[in-house]
């Protein structure tokens, strides 16, 4: 039988689909899919490190070759289910985002700061239905947004110059209460709040953090380092940045 052309995601489904209807060997799994034996090795063998599949039998045949028996962990459909979930919201992310990219280059309706207000509301809500909010995730695509969005608007004649800039473009431009202190090979961006969020050191603040990272990554490369603290009294976050002599 020719091997069916299929996608990593595909063969995965594929297997788990022949697992759910009972204990099931290689290479039954390889004919009812179509694909070669070799194939369905590569996949199991990811499946049983992540937990999601187990070996129930081994048996040997002829030549000392064994054939093994493979079967669904416990629960692991329900984990197998929220990682697709989680994938598929992942990928209606990232059309969001690029629709972000085009309403912006080509003018948007509304400002600029409504509209990263609109793509983080979709992002809130399509991380939760697949319970997968995540600050790395917000941070992400900050710096996609800080990288692609903000950093053709700044000049950056030197990395101080550059961070104060930022500051006051994130203020004039309604996305942050921001002001910027620079010292020698250190700085850092003092925030009241961003895209009309209190809640600091949260999703959002993450993303912020991730649009300083972006924007100093697209203008100096990446001889630099952003860490967000937060102050309680008054309540802010601090996004400090480090860099070497070369970048000043």
């Amino acid at each position: 039988m020719a091997e069916t052309t299929a996608g990593k995601g595909w063969v995965r489904d594929g297997i788990l689909s022949c697992l759910a209807r009972g204990p099931t060997t290689g290479s039954e799994i390889a004919h009812r899919l179509g694909v070669s034996k070799a194939t369905v090795t590569y996949h199991t063998k990811a499946l049983l490190r992540r937990n999601i599949i187990e070996i129930s039998d081994v048996k040997g045949v002829r030549g000392g070759v064994y054939s093994k028996t493979f079967a669904l962990r416990p629960g692991s459909l329900v984990l197998a289910r929220r990682r697709a979930e989680q994938e598929d919201s992942r990928g209606k992310l990232d059309e969001e985002f690029e629709r972000l990219l085009m309403s912006w280059h080509l003018g948007p309706s509304r400002p600029p700061s409504d509209e990263v207000k609109m793509f983080l509301y979709h992002a809130y809500r399509l991380l939760s239905e697949s319970d997968s909010l995540d600050g790395a995730v917000f941070e992400e695509f900050g710096s996609r947004a800080g990288e692609q969005l903000i950093s053709g608007s700044l000049r950056f004649e030197t990395i101080g110059r550059g961070i104060k800039e930022l500051a006051y473009y994130l203020t004039s431009k309604g996305m942050a209460e921001a002001r910027a202190d620079v010292g020698k090979g250190e700085a850092q961006i003092v925030c009241a709040g961003c895209f009309e969020n209190r809640e600091h050191g949260g999703l959002v603040c993450s993303f912020t953090k991730g649009i300083i990272e972006g924007t100093l990554r697209a203008k100096r490369g990446g001889r630099h380092t952003v860490e967000m603290t937060q102050r309680t009294d008054p309540s802010e976050c601090v996004f400090k940045m480090t860099w070497g002599r070369s970048a000043g």
